[in-house]
């Protein structure tokens, strides 16, 4: 079973979806562009994982690091593997076979191109890779090695209602690949949305609870919530569904929040 270096040297797996908010699957329609400097959210990243001496796994978009090359390779330096999330944000279910295929393709050759360096793995934009041996057939001739694509939740717009917990190996005609679950206890709780709309108390337990079943802890997050108040920052810039709500919910403090959850790890308090 191959998986990706960062995740087997450290205490628990973390990953960050490099992308814009505009990216968002929720309905959020800018006025005008959004006066956001990813290259300077980003720095706040490397600032966040120096000081806990992590390292991350970022699925970038292939249509951002076309726009920020030097930020994705300023990563790449830093020692953070660089994966693909596919070439925009659109649901993978939502398009084409072929044209899903080829997009992915040409994302991936963006960023090896940049990073001069093999991308190895995968994770769908919003999970929303459906779980059928052809697209891991595909991505095992795309050359990835392993996806994190595996949402254990249904939900109306992505997930999968079978709680897999463990990675594992999905055998096609041209080849293995790696399959590894985002974790859920009950709920899911381990990034995004669902993190911070959690009491840090509970957050904590369910990784506890996570470790003592002997799964490795994923957390992943996003560089917009790296970015304090965003709800109210840009609220007058967008066309707004009630899912806006749900994508940007308690942004406040979550660089607080994600800096006392990463110290608790590295402190070895959970």
């Amino acid at each position: 079973m191959y998986l990706p270096k960062v995740y087997t040297s450290s205490f628990l797996w973390l990953t960050i979806d490099v992308e814009r908010v505009e990216d968002a699957n929720f309905g959020i329609t800018p006025k005008k562009e959004l006066d956001i400097d990813y290259p300077a959210v980003l720095e706040r990243w490397h600032e966040l994982t120096d000081r806990h001496g992590l390292r991350s796994t970022s699925f970038v978009l292939g249509s951002f690091a076309q726009k920020y090359p030097q930020a994705i390779k300023a990563l790449h330096d830093k020692g953070h593997e660089i994966a693909c999330h596919g070439y925009d944000h659109q649901l993978v279910y939502k398009k084409p076979f072929e044209v899903w295929r080829k997009e992915t393709l040409l994302a991936k050759k963006i960023l090896e191109d940049i990073i001069n360096a093999p991308v190895l793995g995968y994770r769908s934009p919003s999970w929303s890779l459906p779980f059928e041996k052809r697209y891991y057939e595909a991505l095992v001739e795309m050359g990835f090695t392993y996806s994190s694509s595996y949402f254990p939740f249904k939900t109306y717009m992505y997930g999968n209602s079978i709680d897999k917990k463990h990675p594992f190996v999905i055998s096609t005609p041209s080849g293995k690949i790696t399959e590894i679950p985002v974790p859920k206890q009950l709920i899911p709780f381990s990034g995004g949305f669902y993190m911070r709309i959690l009491p840090l108390f509970a957050t904590k337990r369910l990784f506890a609870s996570l470790i003592n079943h002997r799964v490795k802890p994923i957390i992943y997050t996003h560089p917009y919530e790296l970015l304090p108040n965003l709800f109210t920052r840009f609220l007058s810039q967008v066309k707004l569904d009630k899912a806006y709500v749900l994508t940007f919910a308690n942004t406040g403090d979550s660089t607080k929040r994600f800096d006392t959850i990463l110290q608790m790890f590295t402190e070895g308090r959970v």
